[in-house]
């Protein structure tokens, strides 16, 4: 089974997506959850490195050898997390039962103008945060992506949310001009949200003990909060079945600091503290995990 998710093909197209979201707009959400059993048959047949990864997975999760049942369960709830990202974006947010809880954590980090980094995964939903700037809440998001490493998922946005796709910031261009533009979005008190759990190819990583053993953990997202020095924040958005999410928001810091002969303990320690709390949610919700390779294998990234 191949251990570098950037390697693994995707297995969506904008033709399927055109057609979920054309049947999802004509007929309803319901028709396209129907739809999406006997495509998950199918993967569920013919993906076994995906039956390998969730098993893997699930094992470490539930504490038992998980069952077929489970696994069907585990791609089941990817797809219909998949099929609501469709949804969100498109702007039926208020279509479902989003809870919550840390919102009140994010505005004091935030009073005085100043924004915030928004650590997030591939544990739930991370469009489930559009609920921040809707009914009310208006706080500004921004997304850091690598367009040339995302093309669909850029492109779904271009077509479902024109909004937020234009606050895509495109983590493809060179260090230090994403750097200042990173340092422009926070000055102006918007939230910028990293995903801090995949490693890309050649990007510094922080092994840590996750679900029983040692994983990957990218360094960057933290040595960003060293140079920017604004609050960090870590946010969960999962899924609990029917139309409801739950959003947790956590503190971490209200800036990380540190000498640079202090820079590499506190990268392990932040990176340390993160994988032990992304490890409390996936028990919490253990069918939410979307990382569906081996998550544990060695990775050919330069370690930090």
């Amino acid at each position: 089974m191949k251990s570098d998710w950037k390697q693994q093909r995707e297995r969506s197209n904008r033709f399927w997506i055109g057609i979920l979201v054309g049947v999802g707009r004509y007929l309803g959400r319901w028709p396209v959850y129907c739809l999406l059993y006997p495509v998950v048959a199918y993967f569920y047949v013919t993906g076994a490195d995906a039956r390998t990864a969730s098993r893997d997975y699930l094992e470490r999760a539930l504490g038992r050898p998980p069952r077929r049942r489970d696994v069907f369960r585990h791609l089941y709830t990817f797809a219909r997390v998949a099929a609501d990202r469709l949804f969100l974006l498109s702007g039926q947010v208020d279509k479902y039962a989003i809870t919550v809880e840390g919102e009140q954590l994010v505005r004091q980090a935030m009073a005085g103008g100043r924004g915030c980094l928004l650590l997030v995964s591939h544990l739930g939903s991370f469009e489930a945060l559009r609920v921040l700037a809707a009914k009310g809440r208006s706080l500004p998001l921004r997304i850091l992506l690598d367009r040339r490493q995302n093309p669909l998922v850029g492109d779904v946005m271009d077509r479902l949310d024109p909004e937020l796709a234009a606050a895509i910031i495109d983590a493809g261009r060179p260090a230090p001009e994403l750097v200042l533009t990173l340092d422009a979005c926070l000055k102006r008190g918007e939230l910028v949200g990293i995903m801090a759990d995949r490693a890309g190819q050649g990007e510094a990583v922080v092994r840590s003990a996750f679900l029983g053993d040692d994983a990957a953990f990218p360094a960057g997202p933290w040595s960003l909060a060293l140079v920017l020095g604004v609050p960090v924040i870590l946010c969960f958005g999962l899924y609990q079945g029917g139309n409801r999410y739950r959003l947790h928001f956590e503190l971490v810091t209200e800036g990380l600091s540190a000498s640079r002969a202090q820079r590499r303990e506190l990268i392990a320690q932040s990176v340390e503290h993160y994988a032990g709390r992304l490890e409390h949610y996936a028990r919490q919700a253990p069918f939410n995990w979307f990382n569906f390779y081996d998550f544990w294998a060695d990775e050919s990234v330069s370690n930090h």
